[in-house]
């Protein structure tokens, strides 16, 4: 507030004049435009205009918050005050207006901050109502002064529905349904067992634009024994991205099963998918390699060859599980 004193046949008037902000009241995200509307009005008791060429509001926005333009509140260029000054600085992100008109008694001049946020995060909004030339007499400061918090959140590609993961076999079936999406690009689909160290095993392309809802697949041919954590890396053309929450299942070692046995003649490998073998190698006890199917498994082995008595065949995966079984060749 301050207080203009002015003569009247003897007589002296206070001119109250405050100042308020507001932001808006839906989320801003980064990289897109945000509003402050800034209310500045006369609440004077009687009746006296605060005089043009007067009134000089400063606002102070943070560092991740560019000033682009002052504006009426339906989007006009300002027309009650001019820009006294623009400043995009570090530290220093701030603008000042001047009024041009004057503001006659219970009114308010009402006017919209037009800023871009550079990035996510959050930081005192001020604003300050100063004035042109010397202080007015008398001058109070308690309603001179306004503060407002806008937090910039991250923009995120896609409005994620659902997400979920299921056990089919020895795989890790992923689904998600996005609801809305705007310039996505790509879902990173990321798998751990630890929920540090994170591994992208397939990529998939978004739709880009899309306001309808869309259900996207993935495949995990090769989890880990024990614990798996899945999550989706969402990315956006102009590479924003965040990430979706965490997701989990357990797989026991790889799933197989060994028959006949005994055996005499033919061994055959029951895997749900071979795909997710690297190798299968028998030793008889001695721990003598008897069989090593090389880089490429097949789902049988030829035992008749060998002499009577007790194995191990081994499994390994290709995510490095080993998974270890006895059998009995018999004559």
């Amino acid at each position: 507030m301050f207080i203009w004193l002015l003569g009247n046949g003897g007589c002296l008037q206070a001119q109250d004049v405050s100042v308020n902000i507001t932001p808006q009241t839906f989320p801003l995200f980064n990289h897109t435009f945000g509003f402050l509307r800034v209310s500045i009005c006369n609440n004077n008791p009687t009746p006296v205009s605060a005089p043009a060429n007067k009134l000089r509001p400063l606002i102070s926005f943070p560092d991740n918050l560019t000033v682009i333009e002052a504006l009426n509140t339906d989007g006009t260029p300002v027309s009650n005050f001019s820009i006294f000054s623009l400043v995009n600085e570090p530290s220093d992100h701030t603008i000042v207006l001047l009024n041009t008109t004057t503001l006659p008694q219970f009114e308010c001049f009402e006017f919209d901050i037009k800023v871009f946020a550079e990035e996510v995060g959050t930081g005192p909004i001020t604003c300050t109502l100063g004035f042109q030339g010397p202080p007015p007499v008398g001058n109070n400061p308690a309603n001179d002064n306004s503060v407002a918090v806008m937090p910039v959140e991250i923009n995120l590609p896609v409005k994620l529905q659902e997400f979920k993961v299921t056990k089919e076999g020895a795989a890790a079936q992923l689904s998600w349904v996005t609801s809305e999406e705007v310039n996505s690009e790509r879902f990173d689909v990321q798998k751990s067992s630890d929920g540090k160290n994170w591994k992208t095993f397939e990529t998939v392309q978004a739709l880009g634009e899309s306001k309808d809802s869309y259900t996207y697949h993935a495949v995990d041919k090769a989890p880990f024994s024990g614990e798996n954590l899945y999550r989706l890396h969402m990315i956006d053309k102009d590479g924003t991205s965040a990430y979706s929450s965490i997701r989990n299942i357990n797989f026991e070692g790889t799933p197989m099963s060994l028959y006949p046995n005994p055996v005499s003649d033919e061994l055959i490998l029951d895997i749900p998918d071979l795909a997710s073998v690297s190798s299968v190698q028998m030793f008889d006890l001695n721990g003598k390699e008897v069989y090593n199917s090389g880089a490429s498994p097949k789902k049988t082995i030829k035992v008749r060859h060998l002499h009577a008595g007790a194995y191990v065949v081994r499994v390994k995966g290709v995510n490095g599980d080993e998974t270890s079984s006895k059998i009995l060749v018999v004559k």
